[in-house]
Formats: structure tokens, sequence, C-alpha cells
């Protein structure tokens, strides 16, 4: 055979010409591909640990064979998908197939190149980041890959079967043998015979490696091939229809653990379903397709302003029901007015005064006062700051929370703040014992993933508007991916965090735990919604009463008063965390009920570190804090190197010059809160008037960034355990010792209040 001969039969394969009429006519299709590409080769957002859920794959608490299994399972209906689409919208191009055997089947063999390409790099990157990163066995990591391609198997060979069980050929409708049969005298090769919109193809592949040659097909009736790739795509079609009602009937079980599948399953069955609904989209309306596209987009885009058809996600204990309060200039300005400022600084001070009270009795006449702020960060930020608390509280024999008064912050950083904190109330000898080992349950629980439920509620109900109800002290709110979030965070706490804001009011009047505050941002002005306790007006504006006529902004809501009638005491403090934890996208913005609506995202989009709030208190109580305290210890626990690398953003081409503004503000924005805050905290030192000490611990710089994510692989776990401790780090706690007495002791039992919460102390083991 003459080598132009081969190169043309080369070149003009099924394989390589259905690889040409995917990039030129399936752009939607390949646009998944690169997607799914550029996550496991680490090329797309990796900084927000997305290729870690693909590379990664946890399922129960656990990365192992049944977690790549059902990634394995997802991949498979990907590729099931992509072929079944692509084989509706192009198999008409190649009329020879209608005369071959099993069909569906042969195309599938023939689409086999970008499949097989994805499949053999996922393997191999599957193979690298868990034997480098995970130092996984080779084993263990065989045991991975087995579980991976064992799920993409199965998922073809079902699908196979169900194909070559129901299609039908052009001999079981008309009696006509196939091109393919062995008996069949060979014909005349199709070569340049081609009828106007056919793809010219001179060779394909039959099951496994055999190169057969492309028969001529004009002397086959064209309604006899039309028959067989109609009945073909109607089949098609029923298995779209089926794994689209699966798809859909699986948010019914969300409620179960077994059914939250790893995240990255979740992102391919995602893909999987708008893969395949393009596909149906473009085969029945065909030149009108992207005219429908656009038409639906818009209907569900007017639709999604009606409540009825998308509900908006609530805050669990408010009712909704009653009548909204009235978000205006009015009331926000009676929020602050003197009478109620004056009321909350007399009532914070008494709390202040029962806070002295608790060192006086260890003999110290003016204590430190100690405001703790924590940053967000995912999970990243959980399981350091709760390690770093562990570290901290470790060296001061559980004593740090009596002497911190005020704690406050974002995101993550919270999560762990209230778990410490509540441990700390009902569960004090259990998490003092397992501070001494770094690897000790409630730290493990920090580090427990948080996406999977997200990812699959978005998945399956989110999006396809497929909602339940669920109950919660007689109200009724949507199960939809805040809830999922909800019931899982709780679930890795041990239920213990299951408490309501008002369960806290007491506990902190007594000065037993610091007071806190969460503080999320508004979304439709900027101001931040006060959530706490206690009454605390005074954080909402630097005015104190009867001093002068000016006044500035009121710049935030103050959550008890504001939302009074809305039983705002009854808020749950998962939600209540889930609001200063709501990641644009991630997690939905929450709606209160208000009119106009409020919805409130996430506190480290206002302040991320919780220094605004601090300083306020600082402020408000100056002249309490300088007469009765030998100075103030501003305790700061952050997830990003505060000193960062100044990086090279030199604009190298046309679309970076398009990109850098907004990259580089986006990229920014935390540190630009660092240079405001450094400047807050420099004046708070000029009208002080006792000592202010910063102590601040840091996740170390790395070139390798931790995820900004609500999942974690076990390497980042590790690196955020041993960095509390890391010789940066180690300094801060020695400097720590100097200006802060560690001769603390708890409070004695008999002042402490009974035990509350979902569990008991002796319920709770460290393992």
């Amino acid at each position: 055979m003459k080598f132009k001969q081969l190169l043309s039969r080369f070149f003009f394969s099924f394989p390589a010409q259905l690889v040409l009429l995917h990039f030129k006519k399936n752009q939607v299709m390949m646009l998944f591909w690169l997607l799914l590409f550029g996550f496991i080769t680490e090329s797309f957002a990796t900084r927000f640990g997305i290729p870690y859920l693909f590379l990664d794959p946890e399922y129960t608490g656990k990365v192992g064979f049944w977690s790549f299994f059902i990634v394995g399972l997802c991949t498979g209906a990907f590729i099931m998908a992509f072929n079944i689409s692509s084989f509706i919208l192009n198999s008409f191009r190649f009329p020879f197939l209608a005369t071959l055997s099993r069909t569906f089947a042969k195309y599938c063999h023939n689409n086999f190149v970008i499949p097989a390409a994805f499949v053999g790099l996922y393997c191999y990157r599957i193979f690298e980041f868990q034997r480098m990163e995970q130092m996984k066995s080779e084993l263990e990591v065989m045991t991975f890959l087995l579980a991976f391609l064992s799920g993409i198997v199965l998922v073809v060979l079902v699908t196979l079967r169900y194909f070559m069980a129901t299609n039908k050929d052009i001999y079981k409708l008309f009696g006509v043998k196939h091109a393919d049969a062995e008996d069949v005298l060979p014909g005349r090769p199709l070569g340049g015979l081609l009828q106007r919109k056919n793809w010219k193809v001179e060779t394909y592949l039959v099951f496994p490696f055999r190169v057969k040659l492309v028969r001529d097909t004009r002397h086959y009736k064209r309604y006899m091939l039309d028959r067989v790739f109609r009945q073909n795509h109607v089949n098609a079609a029923v298995v779209e229809i089926i794994v689209f009602i699966t798809f859909i009937a699986l948010g019914l079980f969300r409620d179960y653990p077994l059914f939250r599948i790893p995240a990255g399953g979740s992102v391919l069955l995602l893909m999987t379903m708008l893969l395949m609904l393009s596909g149906v989209f473009k085969f029945w309306i065909r030149a009108w397709a992207n005219t429908a596209l656009i038409l639906l987009f818009l209907f569900i885009n007017f639709i999604s302003q009606f409540e009825f058809f998308v509900p908006r996600s609530k805050a669990y204990g408010l009712d909704y029901t009653s009548t909204p309060a009235l978000y205006d200039r009015q009331h926000l300005e009676a929020q602050v007015k003197d009478s109620l400022l004056q009321h909350d600084i007399v009532h914070t001070t008494a709390i202040l005064e029962n806070w002295k009270k608790n060192q006086t009795t260890q003999g110290v006449e003016k204590p430190k006062l100690v405001l703790l702020n924590v940053s967000g960060g995912g999970l990243r930020s959980s399981v350091f700051t709760f390690r770093t608390l562990q570290v901290i509280d470790s060296v001061y024999q559980g004593g740090l929370f009596r002497q911190t008064a005020f704690a406050t912050g974002s995101s993550g950083g919270m999560i762990s703040l209230c778990y410490y904190r509540e441990l700390y109330l009902n569960h004090y000898d259990t998490l003092m014992a397992a501070n001494q080992n770094q690897d000790n349950r409630f730290l493990r629980n920090m580090g427990k993933d948080l996406l999977n439920s997200v990812a699959f509620s978005a998945t399956v109900a989110d999006l396809f508007m497929n909602n339940q109800q669920f109950s919660d002290g007689g109200k009724h709110y949507e199960k939809d991916r805040a809830w999922a979030w909800e019931q899982q965070l709780l679930e890795n706490t041990d239920h213990i965090l299951e408490k309501r804001m008002y369960e806290y009011r007491e506990p902190e009047e007594k000065a037993l735990i610091p007071l806190l505050v969460l503080c999320p941002t508004v979304v439709n002005d900027g101001r931040s919604l006060v959530i706490a306790a206690q009454p605390t007006s005074y954080l909402l504006h630097k005015n104190e009463p009867g001093k002068g006529q000016m006044r500035a902004e009121c710049n935030g809501i103050e959550f008890m008063r504001y939302f009074h009638h809305q039983h705002a005491d009854s808020l749950k403090l998962s939600s209540a965390l889930r609001m200063n934890s709501a990641f644009p996208y991630i997690m939905p913005a929450i709606s209160l009920p208000s009119t106009p609506t409020i919805e409130v995202m996430d506190a480290g989009i206002r302040d991320n570190y919780g220094v605004l709030n601090s300083v306020q208190f600082l402020h408000t109580f100056r002249d309490w804090i300088a007469e009765n305290t030998s100075g103030v210890v501003f305790l700061q626990i952050r997830d990003t190197y505060k000193h960062s690398k100044i990086e090279d953003n030199s604009i190298r081409s046309f679309v970076e010059k398009i990109l850098t503004p907004m990259r580089n503000v986006s990229g920014n924005f935390l540190i630009m809160q660092d240079y405001n805050f450094d400047r807050q905290l420099q004046y708070a030192k000029s009208w002080l008037n006792v000592p202010l000490d910063v102590v601040t611990f840091q996740i170390p710089e790395s070139d390798d960034r931790i995820s900004l994510s609500w999942h974690l692989t076990e390497t980042e776990k590790k690196f955020l355990k041993n960095a509390a401790l890391n010789p940066e780090n180690r300094a801060a706690l020695q400097h720590l010792k100097n200006i802060l007495p560690t001769a603390i002791t708890r409070p004695r039992a008999s002042a402490r209040l009974p035990q509350t919460g979902a569990s008991a102390e002796s319920s709770i083991q460290v393992r």
C-alpha cells in the first residue's frame, strides 16, 4: 500500500473525522471536555481546590475504593452522554453507519479518542497525585485506579447492552444484510463518492482494533437508512429521559449520607445533564436551538423572581409568616437612639465586670483583656484556627477563654471558634484532654468534608427546582443546598452546635464564655448584620450618647432588635454561621423577613478578620478598660500569610490587559483590608490609655497554596495541623506568654451553668 494511500486512510478514518467534527460542529461538548481536562491537570480553579475533588474524592468521610468507584460511575455516565448526544447530532452525516450491525456500539467504539485520552490522563494524574502528594502505597493507588476504571466500564457496558437489546439495524428492519457481514462480497470503496452534507470517511474500526473499509451506500434506499437512524435516535432519547428522571429523583434521598456522592462526581453528573439537554435541544430544534436556549434562559430568569418557583434561602428559626420588618432609613436610625445605646453600654459593662470578677478571684487586680479575631477561609481556616486555639489553650491550662472578653471574625474561623466555645462551656474536661493530642476527634471533625452534600444538593435539586420542605419549631423551610450544608456541619460536629442564639445569653452574661459577634454582609447596601446573643447597638457606628450633634451613617443592623417580632432570638446557631460563611455562588444569599428583602452573605466581603468590630468595642469601652485592666491583647488567628510575596503581574498580552484590573482588585481585596485594619489599630493605640499588643498566628507562606474550599485533602489537613507550631507561630506564642500571664485557671465548676446542648459531655469520647 502506498504511503499516500495509507496516510489518506488514516486521516479519513472514522475516529479521526469524528474528532474534527466535534471541534467544528460541537463546540459546547468540547467546552465540557476542556473544563474536565483543566480540572484534572490542575490548570483551572486550583485556588478553590476544584481539581482535588477529582483527584482525591471523599465519600462518607474517606478517600478509598468506593469514592473512586462512584467518580468512575459518574465519569462513565458523562462519556456515554457524550456518545449519545454526538450520535444523535452527527450520525446522519455518516450514512454508512446505518448499514452496519450494532450501529450505536460501532459509533461509540470509533468515538473513543477524546474519552480515552481523558481517562488515560485522569488515571495518570490519580496515580501521580495519590502517590506523590498523598503518600499512598502503590497497592492503594492501584486499588483506587481499579475502582475508578470499574465504575467506568460498568456504566459503559450496561448502556451498550441496552442499545444492543433495543436498537434495530437494517437487517432487523428490512432483512437486508449488514455491510460488515462476513459473507457480503466486497463492494466499491466509498472513496470520493459523497452526497452533500456527508463527511468523507474511508475506514472505520471494528472491535477491538480491526480496520475495515467503508463501502458505498448509494445502492441502499434512503428511507431505509433514515429509518435505522430514527429508531436508534428514539432509543437514545429514551435513555436520556430515564437518566434525567433518575437524576432528579436522587434529590429525594439527600437526607441519607450514602447518597451524598463525592463533589467531583456531582460536577460530572451536572455536566452530564447539561450535555444531554443541549444535545436534545440541538437535535429537535436544529437551527433554532440557540434561539430556543436564549428564550428558555430568559423564561427561567423571569420565573425565578417568583418564590413559588425558586424559593429563597432562609435562616432557620426565623418566622417568615409574620409581618416583615421595614428596611428603611427611619428604622435604621431608630435602632441607634441614645437611650438604646446607653442601655447596651450599661449591659455590656456589667458583663465586663463579671469578666473582671472572674480574674480578681485569682488574685489579679488588673487583668489583661483579650480580644480574639479569627479569619475566614473555608475548611483551611477551620482546621488551622481550631488547632491554634488548642495549642494556645494548652499553654494557658484551659484559661484562654476566661481571659477573652470579645470574639469575632468570619467564615470558617468562626465555625471553629463557636465549636471550641461550645466544647469549652459544656465538655471542658474532654476538650482539655483532646488538646494534648494533635490527632484528636474534635480537630478531625473540623476537617471533615462540607462540600459533597452542598454539591449534590445543588446538582440534583437546586438547579432543577426540586426542593422539598422540612419543619423546624413549627416553621417550614425548603431543603436547598444551604440546608444540606447546615445538616452536614451538625453531623460533623456531633450535633453539639444544634443550639439557638438565646441559649448563649446567660453564659455570656456571666462571662463564662466570651461575648461573640457574627457579622455577615448585607448585599443590598454593604452594611453589616450584627448577630449576637447580647444587645450590641454600640457596634453600629462611632458616636456615643450625648456627645456632639454630628452622627455618622448607621453602618449596620442589629439583628436581635431589628427582627425581634420575627423571633430573632430563636435563630439557629448553624444558620448564623451559614450567613457568616455564605461564599458567593457556592452558597445562596440568605433572605431575611423584611420589606424590601434583606439578603446577606459572607462576612469576609466586608471584614474578613473582625477588626472593625473589635476596634469599635475597644473605643466604646476604652474608659472602663483603662480603669480596670492593665492592657489589651489583640489576638488574631488568620488563614493567610500577612506579608505575602509581591507577584509579577506585568501585562504580557491583550487578554491580560483586559483581565488584569479586575483580577488584581478581586485577588487583593484581603490585602487591602489588611492595610486599612493596620491603620485602625495604629489609631487605637493613640486613644487607648493602656498598652495594646497585637499577636498574630498565621498559616506560613508556602509555594503550594491550601485551597479555599469546604473540602481538604489529607495532606492539606496535616500541613494545617503542623502549621500551628511552626517556628513563626512558636515565636508568636512566646510573645503572647511574655505579655499575658499563664497562671490562669478555669472558674470553679459551681460557677458554671448546667450542661446544655444535644449531647452530654460523657457522650463525647476522644479517639
